[in-house]
């Protein structure tokens, strides 16, 4: 009697144990996009193995068998108490649907996911615990504390097991959402206008798609969408008949995953913003990713519309390498080649940037609230689409003047006497040694950087951070590095760059960083404080389980 009381208990401790600590696992399986051979790196990498549950479990292990004398009322004791403890541990942990930078989205698929999982850790206690005892177990309890050490430890297994048991019925799914998409984009036949780059391509949607919007109705996906899933739904949900131009950006995670939204998307038009390192570690070398770029062009007819960054080499390789009807290069450096459309006179300040584009013989004079090269450079080529599209570039001029600055992409923004020049979006070597151009550039008190440095640079990323903050030393009264990803890169080149160490912090994240900054006794008049990245959770802090 007294063992089934204490199976029982283990059993429901262990499985209410993973109440918590499988909504925790999501959090971070949904961050890897579902893609469970992505969150096997993380977790190896992190060393993200469970250690509160197993150490109870432990010790009620041993305390059972070395502790009791074999009396069952003593086991009995110990079961109870190592059952709360371990219940309790795992209700305090955080929720990670109400905290994070990335709180878990409880979709109906993290939801599936998240209870065929639970159940599976259910069905697999009960049945290896009841096994046991049934093979000849008996009243030997530290063997079933033994079995509950492995069963936290396997917690992660469960919620990839239960995404591939439910993949096929969720593949079903997202085909019969992307053949409705399909189907409106057949019935509405929009201009379609193909984004993609290595970076600045989300920025250069919303700018070009802001523009076209003053001039004429204009759909293009939200944020930082750019995937076959995101755009089905933004398709099916938002795009209208009177809508005529589609703005889509294209997301490249391996070679062909442009080629896919092309012929899902086909387009009519494309702009290729860079061809740069970012995700490299994914790609594993500039060739893949200058491959999976070119997806794009090789998808324009012959009769299309291409526009490409003439300062930067890739793109304008692509531009000679896939000419269509119409092909232009825009950019900020006409010295560098020819270029149909640039910007010179740049002069930035504290309420934005005044600048003329010059295009087709003309010049237009101009003022954007953007700041920094890639901004600009995002501009001049959402200048030169529109223009090229037909637009009057005395009405594309005015629609530039009214861009707002979309939030965490190089904004400034007042605090208190002070201002923070917001970057945190993401970051490249080229977007953050621009950011702290600018930041040398504006008026006020101590320039103060605050950065978890760049990721997803592969074998370079150790010497881009440390060539950045070499640059940042020379710009920055006060470094502060957040986080452990790039802690040795960025400090070695700050401290080579000439900052004394006593310039350079050192926070565990982003929240205490900005909590010693912004506070009273550490506040200077007219601080200005870039912050420049902003990592997820998987990047930025060390789970502790």
């Amino acid at each position: 009697m007294l063992t089934t009381i204490c199976l029982t208990i283990i059993s429901a401790a262990t499985i209410l144990f993973f109440t918590r600590r499988g909504l925790r696992y999501l959090r971070y399986f949904q961050q890897e996009e579902y893609n469970g051979s992505r969150f096997k790196d993380w977790l190896l990498e992190k060393r993200t193995f469970d250690t509160k549950g197993t150490l109870i479990a432990l010790i009620a292990a041993v305390t059972s068998k070395f502790g009791t004398g074999g009396r069952m009322e003593y086991c009995l004791v110990i079961c109870v108490i190592a059952a709360a403890v371990l219940v309790f541990i795992g209700f305090k942990e955080e929720d990670p649907r109400k905290v994070g930078k990335i709180k878990l989205n409880m979709t109906d698929r993290a939801t599936a996911i998240y209870n065929l999982a639970l159940g599976l850790d259910a069905i697999a206690t009960i049945l290896i615990i009841t096994a046991t005892y049934f093979l000849g177990a008996g009243d030997r309890i530290f063997i079933y504390w033994l079995i509950a050490f492995v069963l936290i430890q396997s917690s992660p297994i469960w919620i990839v097991i239960a995404n591939a048991i439910l993949w096929p019925n969720e593949l079903k799914k997202q085909q019969a959402f992307l053949q409705e998409a399909k189907d409106i984009l057949a019935d509405y036949q929009p201009y379609t206008i193909g984004i993609t780059g290595s970076y600045g391509k989300t920025s250069t949607k919303a700018i070009l798609g802001s523009i076209l919007e003053a001039i004429e109705p204009t759909f293009w996906t939200p944020g930082s969408i750019n995937t076959e899933m995101g755009i089905t739904r933004q398709i099916r949900e938002n795009l209208k008949p009177q809508q005529q131009i589609a703005i889509i950006e294209m997301g490249a995670y391996q070679i062909g995953s442009v080629a896919k939204l092309c012929r899902f998307t086909p387009p009519n038009a494309g702009l290729i913003t860079a061809v740069g390192l970012m995700h490299l570690e994914r790609f594993g070398g500039i060739e893949n990713i200058y491959k999976a770029k070119c997806e794009l062009p090789q998808a324009i007819p012959a009769d299309g519309l291409l526009v490409c960054n003439g300062d930067n080499p890739g793109a304008r390789k692509m531009a000679g390498e896939y000419p269509k009807a119409t092909t232009l290069l825009y950019g900020l450096e006409p010295e560098i080649g020819h270029l149909d459309c640039w910007m010179s006179d740049i002069k930035a300040g504290m309420d934005g940037t005044t600048f003329n584009i010059h295009w087709q013989g003309k010049t237009y004079p101009g003022f954007t609230k953007l700041l920094g090269a890639p901004m600009l450079s995002n501009l001049v080529g959402s200048f030169t689409m529109a223009c090229a599209l037909g637009k009057d570039p005395d009405y594309v001029i005015a629609a530039i003047y009214n861009l707002e600055p979309a939030n965490n992409r190089l904004n400034l923004r007042k605090n208190g006497d002070g201002f923070i020049l917001d970057d945190s979006y993401n970051s490249n070597p080229i977007g953050f040694a621009s950011a702290l151009e600018v930041l040398e550039v504006l008026e006020g008190g101590r320039k103060i950087l605050m950065t978890p440095g760049m990721v997803e640079l592969g074998d370079l990323q150790a010497a881009e951070n440390r060539q950045v903050a070499i640059k940042a030393a020379t710009v920055c009264d006060l470094a502060i590095v957040v986080g452990d990803t790039n802690k040795e890169a960025l400090k070695a080149g700050l401290l080579e760059g000439g900052l004394a160490p006593d310039k350079l912090m050192e926070f565990p994240d982003r929240d205490a960083a900005l909590a010693y900054l912004t506070s009273p006794e550490h506040r200077q008049p007219k601080d200005t404080i870039l912050i420049e990245n902003d990592l997820p959770d998987l990047y930025e802090a060390i789970a502790r389980f």
